[in-house]
C-alpha cells in the first residue's frame, strides 16, 4: 500500500487503498508540499498499526473528542480536558490519568465542577470511543462531593415572604408547597389544565414522563379565581429560571433565608408528611415519586433512634409486666 497525494485546488488529499482493502480518499490539511508529504507518511503509518495492532494503537484522545464533538456529543466542556489529553493514545488513558487531567484543567475548583466539566466529559469521550471499537470503556471514580443538607420548612416561612412576593410568585410558591410538585411542572400549567371547582391541577406530563393530578388547597383556589393567566401560563412563567432572581429580592427584603423552589416546595412536602406519620410509599405517590426508595433515603429520618427504640422497648417492657405482675 502506497497511497498518492493529490491536489484540489491547491490543497492536498490523500488517495489510495489502506490495508484493509479500504478505500482512502481524506483531505492533508495543508497546501505546502513538503508537509502534504510528512502528512501522507503518518496517514499511512497510522493505518498499518491500525490494521495490525487495533485502532487503540493509533487513536488519540483529541481525535476521538473531534468525532464525539461531530457526532453530536456534549461540547460544552471539552476543550479544557482535550488540551490536557491531547496526543494521548486511548490505550493509555488510566481513570487516575483522567482524574489528575481533570485537576489541572481545573486547579482551583471544587470537586463536583471538576467531576461536571472535567471527568464527566472524558469519560463520555471515551465511551463513545469504545462504541466504534477503538478502545476498551472506562471507569473513573469522581471526587468526594459533600450534598449540602437541605433544609425543611413550614407554613411560616411563606407567610413571612408573602408581603414581599407578587401574587403570580406566591401562588407558585404555595402550589409547590402544598403538592410537592416540581416547579417545571407548575410553570407550564396552562388555564384549561386548572379546575378550579374540583380543586385540581392536571399536569399533562411530568418529569417520569406520566400525566398527575395536584390537588389544590382553598387558599389557592381562591387566588387562582381572581390570578390572570399570563402568555397562556397560570402562574406567568415561561420556564422555571425566570422565578429565581424575584424570589432572592424577596427573601431579602424579608430577612429570610434564600431556599430556592425545592427545599420549601417538594423537601417540605415530602418531610412534613413524613413527621405526620406517612409512609414513604404514600409519600411518593402524594408527591409523584416514582421512587420509593429515593423517599426513604431523603426524607424518613429520626432525630434520635437510639432513644426511640429505648422508650419502645420499654413501653412494652412495662405493659408485659402490667400484664404478668408474678
Amino acid at each position: 500500500m502506497r497511497l498518492q497525494i493529490k491536489w484540489k485546488n491547491g490543497w492536498a488529499h490523500a488517495h489510495g487503498t489502506g490495508p484493509d482493502g479500504r478505500r482512502v480518499r481524506t483531505s492533508l490539511k495543508t497546501s505546502d508540499p513538503r508537509r502534504a508529504e510528512e502528512a501522507r507518511a503518518r496517514l499511512e503509518s497510522q493505518l498499518w498499526q491500525s490494521h495490525l495492532y487495533g485502532p487503540e494503537a493509533v487513536v488519540t484522545f483529541d481525535a476521538a473528542a473531534l468525532a464525539y464533538a461531530e457526532d453530536g456529543g456534549d461540547t460544552r466542556f471539552l476543550v479544557k480536558i482535550t488540551e490536557q489529553l491531547t496526543g494521548t493514545p486511548l490505550r493509555d488513558i488510566t481513570p487516575r490519568m483522567v482524574r489528575e487531567a481533570a485537576r489541572h484543567a481545573y486547579p482551583n475548583a471544587s470537586n463536583s465542577t471538576c467531576n461536571r466539566q472535567g471527568i464527566t466529559p472524558a469519560r463520555a469521550v471515551i465511551n463513545y470511543a469504545h462504541d466504534q471499537g477503538w478502545c476498551a470503556p472506562i471507569k473513573v471514580r469522581a471526587f468526594p462531593v459533600e450534598k449540602p443538607k437541605k433544609k425543611a420548612v413550614g407554613h411560616e416561612y411563606l407567610a413571612e415572604l408573602q408581603p414581599h412576593l407578587p401574587v403570580n410568585l406566591f401562588a407558585l410558591m404555595l402550589f409547590l408547597h402544598t403538592t410537592g410538585r416540581r416547579v417545571g411542572d407548575a410553570v407550564f400549567l396552562e388555564p384549561s389544565d386548572i379546575d378550579l371547582d374540583a380543586a385540581q391541577a392536571h399536569i399533562q406530563k411530568t418529569k417520569n414522563g406520566e400525566a398527575a393530578v395536584a390537588h389544590l388547597v382553598p387558599m389557592l383556589v381562591d387566588i387562582l379565581r381572581t390570578l390572570p393567566p399570563v402568555n397562556g401560563r397560570v402562574f406567568g412563567y415561561s420556564n422555571r429560571w425566570g422565578v429565581y432572581g424575584t424570589l432572592k429580592r424577596a427573601c431579602r427584603n424579608a430577612d429570610v433565608e434564600y431556599l430556592g423552589t425545592h427545599q420549601p416546595g417538594r423537601h417540605s412536602f415530602a418531610t412534613l408528611l413524613e413527621k405526620e406519620g406517612w409512609s414513604a410509599r404514600a409519600i411518593a405517590d402524594a408527591g409523584g415519586w416514582k421512587s420509593v426508595q429515593l423517599v426513604s433515603q431523603t426524607y424518613i429520618h429520626t432525630d434520635d433512634p437510639a432513644e426511640l427504640a429505648s422508650a419502645l422497648l420499654a413501653k412494652k417492657w412495662q405493659t408485659a409486666n402490667d400484664q404478668n405482675p408474678n
